[in-house]
């Protein structure tokens, strides 16, 4: 039988006992799911194949005898996203993106898109793009993408002098940093869309940590 590969996004890890990893995965075939990897022993092993928060994989799966969950069988590293833990901000944005979409696994049936946006904001926040923008881009665009009215909902409800420096971020690439003013700006734009999100959806929004 041939090994089946898909790529996959890390969106979450934690340990599960002593020998595995508990990993919470985004493709875009299978959506965002819930795994198994069983750690090395190895030492030398460990370096290479332990799976990092953001690492983009390719990745095979097999499924447990009872058939109740799903374990890493190979996982073949393709990115490996170190840059965002280096910047407190942006590991903060990436890892606020992250929980959003593990909290809403089951609202998100848009595979391929979400896969494309989620790897072009981890690329973006791993580059060094303003984070806060980078963030408030990727929930705009995920809420567009999910079929929630933002723009006739959310943005008449925005403040007018806010509207200016908004149109201008979402339809722009992330620029390296703000300045002061324009970082504010982003902020509250970002924390009213958040709010919005809260309200106005199903979505689950995990509060800031």
């Amino acid at each position: 039988m041939t090994t089946k590969y898909e790529e996959a996004l890390v969106l979450k890890t934690e340990p599960s006992g002593e020998s595995f990893l508990k990993l919470y995965l985004l493709s875009a075939e299978s959506g965002i799911f819930l795994c198994l990897k069983r750690l090395s022993r190895s030492k030398r092993a460990q370096t290479s194949t332990t799976p990092d928060l953001f690492d983009q994989a390719s990745i095979s799966l097999e499924m447990s005898q009872q058939r109740t969950m799903r374990f890493v069988q190979e996982y073949l590293l393709l990115q490996r996203r170190e840059a965002i833990g280096q910047n407190y901000h942006s590991l903060s944005c990436a890892a606020r993106l992250s929980q959003l979409l593990v909290s809403n696994a089951s609202h998100m049936p848009e595979s391929e898109r979400l896969f494309q946006l989620t790897a072009r904001s981890l690329d973006a926040f791993a580059a060094g793009k303003a984070p806060e923008v980078v963030l408030l881009k990727a929930l705009y665009l995920l809420l567009k993408d999910e079929g929630y009215p933002v723009r006739e909902s959310w943005w008449p409800t925005l403040r007018i002098d806010l509207r200016g420096q908004a149109r201008q971020l979402l339809r722009s690439p992330a620029p390296s940093q703000l300045d002061k003013a324009a970082k504010t700006d982003c902020e509250r734009i970002e924390q009213h869309l958040t709010d919005w999100m809260r309200h106005h959806t199903e979505l689950i929004v995990p509060h800031e940590s």
